[in-house]
């Protein structure tokens, strides 16, 4: 006979799906990266001097669907940003603003290709 899988507690479930959690990822990467290009750092360079992944790097910025970021590479990257963990940490109003604001143009700039590539199949079809 099979036993039932058990379910995990609340406390122990998988929290990095919580829209809470991913606009605060989203807002923190975008806040490394605007950092980051305001003091004239690529991506390599960073990833170089934290000793993660340009890849990993740019998950990290991008901010949704990231599992998670150790405190270690965040003091590296404040460390390299030549920031405190804490003001890393602290995400504004300001920071927020900027974050929505990014992502609302991304969105849009998204939509207009998706529509641009639509509007280009149904016009090869009709030849």
């Amino acid at each position: 006979m099979k036993e039932p899988t058990p379910t995990l507690p609340a406390y122990q479930k998988n929290r990095y799906q919580d829209p809470v959690l991913q606009q605060q990822y989203v807002c923190l990467g975008h806040k490394i990266a605007m950092i980051r290009r305001s003091l004239g750092i690529s991506q390599r360079q960073l990833s170089t001097f934290v000793g993660i992944s340009r890849s990993y790097l740019s998950k990290l910025e991008q901010g949704p669907g990231l599992g998670g970021v150790s405190l270690e590479v965040l003091y590296k990257i404040s460390y390299c940003l030549n920031l405190s963990i804490s003001q890393l940490l602290r995400l504004r109003v300001q920071d927020y603003r900027l974050c929505n604001k990014h992502l609302s143009e991304q969105y849009e700039r998204t939509e207009f290709f998706k529509l641009a590539q639509a509007r280009f199949l149904e016009r090869t079809r009709l030849w």
